[in-house]
Formats: C-alpha cells, structure tokens, sequence
C-alpha cells in the first residue's frame, strides 16, 4: 500500500479533530482536587471542587490575595468565571499523568501545576496554601566558560546567556540568542522583474531563522509576507489570469482560510514528517483585533467608496510529529489579510514557527518566546527604508511592530482599568515577571521561570536558578559589567 503523502495526512488529523478531542478528554485524568503551582515569585493554589465552583490563593510579594467563581472543564479546555470579572477565561489543559498537568494560556505561555490532595477549601474559605517546596539542590557549577543552554531529558537549562545579534543582510534589526546559537536568512528585496510587477516590492521582506544546530532541533522562524492575488472580485474574474500565474506581481491563488493556510506551510516545511497529531488551536482574537485597529483608518476609506473593509483572520495550531526518528511538538502561527474587496489580493502576516523536542518543549518554550518578543527595529535601517520606498513601506513595517507591542498594550490596559492583583494575576498566567534594568532604570518584562536575572549594559542576559552563579567571575563573560536584574518593587 502507497504511504499517504504529509498533507493527506495533515488534512485528515483536521477532519478528526472533534473525535480527537472527545478522545483526549475520556483519558485525561481528573481536574478535581487540588493543585499548586510555585513559581520564583508566586505561589498559587487552587481548588477545583465537583460543584462546579473553584477557590484560590495567590501569594507574592505583594501579599495574599483570594479569587472564587466556577469553572467548567471538557476536552482539552478548561473556562474559569472568577467572579467579579467581566469574562471567562479559556485556557488549554492537558495531563502529563493523573498528578501533573500543563496549562497553556490565551497568551501562548504554559505552565506547570501539580496535584497536592483532596480539595477541602470551599469558595469564601481563607485556608491557607500549603508551604511552597523548597528549591531543589542546585546543579554543579560548569566549568569555567561553560554556559549550557542544551537541556536533556526535558529539563529546563540551569543557564541561559541571551546575547544580542545582528540580522546579518542589512543589520535591520537585532535580536536575543542563547550563545552557540545560529542565525540565518535574514532581509531581503523582491525586484518587480522577478515576479512581473510591483505587488510584492513595497517594502523589504524578512526570513530569518534562529536554531541551535543545522537541523534546527530548537528553533524559530519568522517566516516572508507574501502578497497574493484573487481575482473572485474582479470583473472578468479568473478569465484572463489562471492560478498560478502573476497579476501585478502577486502570485494568481484562491485565499484560503487560516487553517488552509498553516496546513500548506506545515506540508511544505516539514515534508519529512509522520505520525502527525494536532495537539490544540487558538485563534488569537485580540492580534486579529490588533490588525483591524491598525486598518481603522484604511477600512474608513473603503467603506466610504462601497467597499467591504479588509478582514483577518488568526490561528495558532499547536501539532506533534515524528522526523528523522525524533518526536517533535511545533507551534506556528499566522493572520491571513483579506484585501480581496479592495485590492483583488490577501496576504499572510506575522507568520512564526517554532518547535522543539516534545519532552523539551515545555521548557525550551519561554526561551524561545524571549527570542520572539527581543527583535528591536534599527532606526537608521527603518529610515533609508521609509526613504526608499515612501510611506506604504512605513505602514507595513509599522504594522508588524505594532503587532509586537500587543502584549504591552494589553499590560498597560490591564493596568489602567483592573485593580493591581489583577496585573499580578495577568503576569503570573503568562508566565513573566517585570524586571528593573540595573544600567538605564527601565521596566523590562522577561520570563519567570529562573530565579535569578543578570544584564549588561549591551541588553544581554543571564537567566540562571543558581544562586551562586556570577557572570562576572567568569573570563567568558566580564569583558563586561554584568548586574543583576532585580523583580521591579511594583509597590513604590
């Protein structure tokens, strides 16, 4: 029997994902209970009681605070309603076994939390939580100018040096890498000869890749924006230009929806793969929210001739998959832009990709997650570009950096209309902290998951649990000054 190609079998994984689901929840284990999660700044317990209702403690710096509502559990999702809040929360819950289980936030970060008994707190109660456990013994110091950031056995790294580098075609902007990482691709132009017209040379494309070795076990990619054209619209529609031809150098091809989309990209990027599963989905409303507020004013125009307003649409899928006899657990993500209406054409935007081994992936993912939101835009770069290409060059790259600031501007809103214990809340879902940079005095937010932060005044960083390490005394390292980056005292 013929083996089935990768998309074949992509396509089918979608189609069963209904049985896939009822599947998944039939051998979770059980939600009910108790479960503890204790991170570098917070501990948080939670009670999750058959009636429906759930109970929990949260202890930081800050102090205690309590949080009551319901909460209902099916599948893979689990909605929690605390009360006093305007919406429920969705978050992806999945069992490593009866005891431990993973929790994947609306914001992309997971967490860990582990079962500690029988509920016994119920909603009004003020128990007090079971004493965080002590850190483990720390692990031996690696020799001098070692800094590991290859984790085994799906075990978070004990160091992780993030150094800043330089997109390498025309330094357009830099980035956060763990050293002894590589990079590749980079920037690059799209002459109107090449594609028959100028649809796709408004402004600089970027393909650049971060990987720890050739095969790119850990990675993440930010993937081109294309322009494509579909002539649905169009008064002559598909008459005089076929699929697969150019129109104004856009490449002739129906707009698929988001999940078409991340299918054809995973058949084409891991041609190899087998034995693929589709672990969850989540279609990111708040960056479809953050696209069409940047449009705001194109869509007033459109709208102003009779034309229907741009539209976008987001996903993030989460999938497993075999390759080379490794199993791996990869996250990729894009919005589709239907211009169809006013343009004949869409486009894909914000397309990243990231995977790691399945054991590692848990612990690999706030790294790589650093790495994403680390990209800084160089503002000589961003100029000669605005000069060159005028003012739609400028929105283009303006879009996907307003992109990048979504989290913030949800921070800020948060900050702004909920009291503090809910900023505490939001930090502790996405698994971040705010941290004080020791040189310029700035709040900068990176992950929660190490115990101790150095930085330089060149924006690198140290992410270390150990509470001996010193970067300074390390010849690698103290070419220069490294201070330690200390949790921001929200209270002052």
């Amino acid at each position: 029997m013929r083996a089935l190609s990768f998309p074949v079998i992509l396509a089918l994984v979608f189609l069963a994902l209904v049985g896939y689901a009822e599947a998944a929840a039939q051998q979770a284990g059980s939600i009910l209970g108790r479960w503890q999660h204790s991170g570098p700044q917070q501990v948080i317990v939670t009670d999750f009681n058959a009636d429906g209702t759930f109970f929990q403690i949260t202890k930081t710096a800050l102090g205690q605070q309590e949080f009551k509502g319901r909460y209902t559990f099916g599948g893979q999702l689990l909605q929690i309603q605390p009360d006093g809040y305007p919406a429920a929360q969705q978050i992806g819950c999945r069992f490593l076994n009866a005891d431990t289980m993973i929790l994947t936030y609306q914001t992309g970060e997971t967490i860990q939390a582990n079962r500690v008994a029988t509920a016994t707190a119920k909603p009004g109660q003020s128990a007090d939580p079971p004493p965080a456990k002590a850190p483990s013994s720390q692990p031996p110091a690696a020799p001098s100018g070692a800094a590991p950031v290859t984790a085994s056995g799906g075990g978070k790294p004990p160091r992780v040096f993030l150094q800043r580098v330089w997109e390498p075609n025309e330094k357009a902007f830099t980035v956060l890498i763990p050293k002894g990482w590589k990079i590749s691709g980079g920037i690059f132009n799209v002459s109107p000869l090449q594609m028959n017209g100028p649809g796709n040379t408004i402004s600089p494309k970027c393909d650049f890749t971060v990987k720890n070795d050739d095969r790119g076990s850990l990675m993440i990619r930010w993937l081109p924006t294309w322009n494509c054209a579909d002539l649905t619209y169009s008064p002559t529609g598909y008459g005089l230009f076929k699929p697969g031809q150019y129109y104004q150098g856009m490449l002739v091809k129906s707009m698929p929806n988001a999940k078409q989309f991340l299918t054809e990209i995973l058949g084409k990027e891991r041609p190899q793969a087998s034995n693929l599963k589709l672990i969850a989905e989540d279609p990111m409303k708040e960056v479809s929210s953050a696209f069409a507020k940047q449009a705001e004013q194109v869509n007033m125009n459109l709208q102003k001739m009779g034309i229907a307003p741009m539209r976008f649409e987001s996903l993030a899928v989460l999938v497993e998959y075999t390759e080379g006899g490794q199993r791996f657990r990869e996250s990729i993500r894009t919005t589709v832009a239907d211009n169809r209406a006013g343009a004949f054409q869409w486009s894909n935007e914000n397309t990243v990709m990231f995977r790691a081994p399945t054991a590692e992936f848990d612990s690999w993912k706030p790294i790589l997650d650093m790495i994403q939101s680390s990209r800084e835009v160089n503002p000589q770069w961003l100029a000669a570009v605005e000069k060159a290409a005028g003012q739609r060059a400028k929105a283009a790259l303006d879009t996907q950096q307003y992109i990048n600031k979504v989290a913030s501007e949800i921070v800020e809103n948060r900050r702004k209309t909920h009291a503090e214990i809910r900023h505490e809340q939001w930090l502790f879902i996405s698994g971040q902290e705010e941290y004080k940079n020791p040189f310029t005095g700035e709040i900068e937010r990176g992950t929660s998951t190490y115990r101790h932060r150095w930085e330089n005044n060149q924006g690198e960083i140290f992410y270390t649990d150990e509470n001996s390490f010193d970067p300074n005394r390390y010849e690698e390292y103290n070419t220069r000054e490294w201070k330690r980056s200390e949790v921001w005292d929200r209270k002052k």
